[in-house]
């Protein structure tokens, strides 16, 4: 997606979240939610950035939920022009973590042990449960995926980062009405083969918030869209932002 992006947008800033990619990966750190939008807010305010349109996925989209609700009470330090949302646990209601994120997230401690004893076959074999049944990577890409993983032995902080699935309840209303009650343009670009978030969502999505709107993908495509149908995913995020800006 990065081409098409950086050829529509003046400028365009991924992060990597602490705890995620080159960012630090420090054992029992605070890895909330609410400091990592913190940082975020803390990042676009030093680098001199006022107005934005976030564009997230998964735990990115509950941070720009937390974001979103900030903005909601004027206390914001940036300007949120719209937000999109790809597949991730928007709601409590219609998000299924898998059995190992389950494990590793109930206990820190449990968790750093069974982390581990986390190896390249097993990260492959979980992983790949998300992806559609046509759209799975290869293996050459499941070893990037962990490669990218390890950095910084970032497999031995999952239990950690895993504690926002712990946090997804406590903020559950927060979290919803911040969508609900936006003033400015909430889509949402979601693959239906999804198990941590299957297709009840579409209904509940639309109830909750009546006045977003949902592009729904190709039944095949599941949790990752952005790597599983990019090219559709970025005409589809850019035809939004266009209706955004016209």
């Amino acid at each position: 997606m990065w081409p098409i992006l950086t050829q529509s947008f003046s400028r365009v800033i991924a992060v990597d979240f602490l705890g995620f990619g080159f960012s630090d990966k420090t054992i029992g750190a605070n890895y909330t939610i609410m400091n990592q939008a913190d940082h975020v807010s803390t990042l676009l305010k030093a680098i001199g950035v006022k107005n934005v349109h976030i564009l997230s996925h998964d735990y990115g989209d509950s941070i720009a939920q937390e974001l979103l609700a900030r903005q909601n009470e004027g206390v914001s330090l940036f300007q949120i022009e719209s937000a999109c949302l790809l597949n991730g646990g928007m709601f409590k209601e219609t998000n299924f973590p898998r059995p190992i994120q389950k494990l590793l997230g109930d206990s820190p401690a449990i968790g750093r042990l069974i982390s581990k004893i986390s190896n390249r076959y097993l990260f492959s074999f979980g992983l790949s449960q998300v992806f559609g049944a046509k759209t799975q990577p290869t293996e050459e890409d499941m070893y990037d995926f962990w490669c990218s993983y390890c950095i910084r032995q970032g497999y031995l902080n999952s239990a950690d980062l895993l504690q926002y699935i712990k946090e997804r309840s406590t903020y559950n209303l927060r979290w919803r009405y911040a969508l609900a009650q936006s003033q400015v343009p909430v889509h949402v670009i979601y693959g239906p083969s999804d198990p941590v978030n299957p297709r009840p969502f579409i209904d509940f999505y639309r109830e909750m918030v009546p006045n977003g709107s949902i592009d729904v993908l190709e039944e095949s495509i599941g949790h990752y869209p952005q790597w599983e149908d990019s090219n559709t995913v970025s005409q589809l995020y850019i035809k939004f932002i266009n209706s955004v800006l016209k």
